[in-house]
């Protein structure tokens, strides 16, 4: 009997997440906008490091990222008001990057102004946390290809930790294209076709 009353709530759980995934479109533009704002805070940053213009580099970065979390805010309540009740999938795509988000704020900010972070190392330290945050959304989605896109930002992180330096602007820029608005060009594309 309890056998099989345990097959049942398995059964049931597995219901659960498919109906979560059917209902769960992720449209990608997310992924665009934040992949479109780090690209631009560190080709600025590059730009004022190179050419010694030190008084507004952490102001760009607080300016960037306030767009991103305002965005993001704005976004989750538009969708939370479209799609309710929330799918249990939803629920935890929204956790996952909403605490890698605040992760990744604090490694920036206070990880950097603390002096706990060397700059150098803020890209590989995200890096990191972004190839866990993807590795979840794509076993969350049923999506292999999200998945893989982890292991470019950990061999990225790699990468970077062993070769730190002022590449770093350029090697973290190319991930966020390839690893995060490429992939949400693609979401944005399949969204379309799913909702059509």
């Amino acid at each position: 009997m309890d056998e099989k009353k345990a097959l049942e709530e398995i059964s049931y759980i597995k219901e659960i997440m498919q109906d979560s995934r059917k209902t769960l479109v992720d449209n990608g533009v997310g992924y665009i906008m934040w992949g479109v704002i780090i690209v631009l805070g560190l080709l600025s940053s590059y730009y004022m490091t190179v050419n010694n213009v030190q008084n507004n580099y952490g102001l760009n970065w607080i300016i960037l990222i306030a767009i991103g979390w305002i965005y993001s805010f704005v976004e989750g309540v538009k969708q939370g008001k479209k799609h309710k009740p929330a799918t249990l999938a939803g629920k935890i795509l929204t956790a996952v990057w909403f605490s890698s988000g605040i992760a990744m704020t604090i490694i920036g900010f206070i990880g950097t102004t603390s002096g706990g972070v060397s700059g150098v190392y803020v890209s590989p330290v995200i890096s990191v946390i972004l190839g866990v945050a993807f590795f979840i959304s794509g076993v969350v989605y049923g999506n292999k290809w999200i998945t893989m896109l982890s292991l470019g930002w950990w061999a990225g992180a790699m990468l970077m930790f062993y070769w730190p330096g002022m590449q770093v602007f350029w090697i973290m820029s190319l991930m966020m294209i390839l690893f995060q608005i490429v992939p949400g060009v693609i979401l944005y594309q399949q969204a379309k076709k799913e909702l059509a």
